[in-house]
């Protein structure tokens, strides 16, 4: 079995959505003849914890918990500086074939090739987000300045990162693309393993049990890749309830104000459900038991949220709002529970709604594309890995 360091800012007990990624890596890569080793933060940084996705990291499994001072708000950063005071002792310990650096964020990138060159050890990048290639946030000439510099030395980072790398995966293939055009010397290093479900995550979920009609949506609203704005959403809802639909609306996720104040200005918080963080096995309790799931997508067209991975596993009817060139709208349109609305059009969005209103979910097929199961997906990196061994 070939031996594999795993280099991970988030890491179980730690929540959020980064971590289910590299988790089911972990849990699988033994499966196909990789052995892996995690270096990650220790728990006191971990402001977030949720125990669910511990059940996947087997006793055997070694994780090295880093400490150190944190000083900057980004804890990648000060990760970065242990990891290069820290990480030739745990290389001396064992063997390793190839290092893996899942990122964002984003102040890990740069280990890979210190590592490479120190120890002459290859190394794969996880790109789970865009980080030079994402959209120039700004309101005025100065901010844009303040932004067009941030994102010289973000490429100058990501540049000699990917020089070095083996190969570098992403999340979808509009992201695989927009990086092949910007740093054409290296096209071939590009892969896509998108992000996926697993089964055995919705084994003992019982689904939550809701009075009324319940429109679910898990995580957050507020993104790298733009507002996921609820507003025309929210207009429907109201347009619904005014007439006689009893439809309420349920948030999973941190309390996002500009959220719950357009939900106070459109009317409609008498029946909306705002009801915070709640674990991953909690979340998928809260899904299940949903007549409608729902997602939004941002102004990126490479964003590819990992909700409806999620969603798909509890075969229910899943409503996307985003544009038809998007990533999300690509996995939708493989998924035979999911229904693409263009974000703007609020008449189909009413009509669907009351369609599903009137109708069961019943009739919908348990079946999951086989591309985006956790198993396959691992499999598709295991492949990547074993080309670098082999030169």
């Amino acid at each position: 079995m070939k031996n594999i360091l795993i280099i991970s800012t988030y890491f179980p007990p730690m929540g959020g959505i980064g971590t289910v990624r590299v988790t089911k890596y972990v849990k699988y890569l033994r499966k196909f003849n990789w052995n892996p080793t995690i270096v990650t933060i220790d728990e006191k940084y971990i402001q977030k914890k949720d125990e669910t996705l511990l059940k996947d990291i087997s006793s055997e499994i070694k994780v090295h918990k880093l400490n150190f001072e944190q000083k900057n708000k980004d804890i990648s950063i000060d990760f970065y500086k242990a990891l290069k005071k820290q990480i030739g002792k745990i290389l001396e310990k064992e063997k390793y074939d190839v290092v893996f650096i899942t990122v964002g964020p984003f102040g890990i990138l740069p280990i890979g090739e210190y590592i490479y060159k120190k120890y002459g050890i290859k190394f794969v990048l996880d790109m789970r987000d865009p980080w030079k290639l994402q959209k120039l946030h700004y309101t005025n000439k100065i901010s844009y300045i303040v932004a067009q510099l941030k994102r010289t030395i973000k490429g100058v980072i990501e540049s000699k990162s990917f020089r070095h790398a083996s190969y570098i995966c992403t999340v979808n293939d509009t992201m695989t693309k927009d990086y092949e055009k910007e740093y054409p010397k290296y096209k071939n290093k590009f892969i896509t393993i998108p992000n996926g479900i697993d089964i055995d995550d919705y084994s003992d979920i019982e689904p939550k049990k809701f009075e009324k009609f319940t429109i679910v949506y898990a995580g957050k609203f507020e993104t790298a890749a733009g507002f996921r704005d609820p507003t025309n959403f929210f207009t429907v809802i109201k347009d619904l309830i005014n007439n006689n639909y009893d439809i309420q609306f349920v948030h999973i996720g941190d309390e996002e104000k500009r959220v719950i104040d357009i939900a106070k200005n459109v009317g409609i918080m008498k029946n909306s459900m705002f009801i915070g963080r709640k674990s991953y096995k909690e979340t998928l309790e809260y899904c299940k038991g949903a007549n409608i799931l729902l997602v939004i997508g941002g102004n990126e067209k490479s964003e590819q949220t990992g909700k409806i991975f999620d969603y798909i596993g509890c075969f229910r009817t899943i409503m996307v709002l985003a544009n038809k060139n998007s990533e999300i709208n690509k996995v939708c349109n493989k998924i035979n529970c999911a229904v693409c609305i263009e974000k703007n059009d609020l008449e189909t969005m009413k009509k669907t709604i009351i369609n599903y209103y009137e109708n069961s979910n019943q009739n919908i097929k348990k079946e999951i594309p086989q591309e985006y199961t956790r198993e396959q997906l691992t499999y598709n990196l295991a492949q990547i890995l074993n080309k670098v061994v082999k030169g």
